[in-house]
């Protein structure tokens, strides 16, 4: 199937929050753990993994116009890859997919850095791990980003409402 519509979602993050529960519904969010960036993805692959699925894709929270169809790409390519990453503009990624875990998967890499890309793709290697890499986009992690997301046109409801409530951006 060709599709993330059929995909189960579920929502990571650093502390409980009860809107996320509410949010993701029952079972569907998690604590993340572990002393780096990493630690923490390869902890949600581990917990997913031991929830039966196979294909798993993190998305960063910080692209909000992210095009569906890269996504749909990420989960067809891990069909035949062991991992995939979506470049963004800075050197990072916005998306990791694994259908493969390695414990070294993402050691060692410098997290946000320009060279984080290229170092977990050399981490990848070094595991023994097949990657393909989706298109690249942007993520929001500086004022000039923001600025380039409020000037887009396809941004959904909920984030041009937050921008409309938040003026001197």
């Amino acid at each position: 199937m060709n599709s993330i519509e059929s995909a189960s979602l579920y929502l990571f993050s650093d502390q409980e929050w009860p809107a996320f529960r509410e949010l993701a519904g029952p079972g569907r969010v998690g604590l993340q753990r572990g002393a780096d960036l990493g630690e923490k993805m390869l902890h949600c692959f581990e917990d997913l993994s031991q929830q039966g699925h196979d294909r798993k894709l993190i998305v960063g929270s910080d692209s909000p116009t992210l095009p569906p169809e890269y996504l749909r790409a990420g989960l067809e390519l891990l069909r035949e890859v062991d991992t995939v990453l979506g470049p963004s503009e800075d050197g990072g990624y916005y998306a990791v997919g694994c259908r493969s875990l390695q414990a070294g998967m993402f050691k060692p890499v410098s997290w946000s850095t320009e060279s984080t890309l290229a170092e977990t793709e050399r981490a990848f290697e070094r595991a023994g791990l097949t990657s393909e890499r989706l298109p690249t986009w942007y993520d929001i992690d500086t004022i000039e980003n923001l600025r380039r997301l409020v000037s887009e046109s396809d941004l959904s409801e909920h984030g041009r409402r937050w921008l409309d409530q938040n003026p001197d951006l």
